[in-house]
């Protein structure tokens, strides 16, 4: 994947959105204590993930620690796409 960070941020924020209709105010905020990713919507995300980035992203990657913030997607995006 040739994808700028920033883009590939910009994707996960834009998905997000799509999901949840709450915007995430910076790549570190925390998504799953703050309510805005529920294990629900963490599938749901990998999912258009998987699409967005054509990328398969493991049943076992969908968790709380991989899915915590933007930044932690976008690093789990990032080494699933070097597979």
């Amino acid at each position: 994947m040739q994808l700028p960070e920033e883009k590939i941020a910009t994707i996960i924020s834009d998905k997000l959105f799509e999901l949840t209709y709450k915007k995430v105010s910076s790549a570190d905020e925390e998504l799953v204590y703050k309510g805005i990713l529920t294990s629900i919507t963490m599938v749901e995300l990998a999912i258009e993930l998987e699409r967005a980035f054509s990328v398969s992203i493991s049943f076992m990657d969908i968790n709380t620690a991989n899915f915590k913030s933007v930044n932690a997607i976008k690093e789990l995006i990032k080494k699933t796409a070097a597979k």
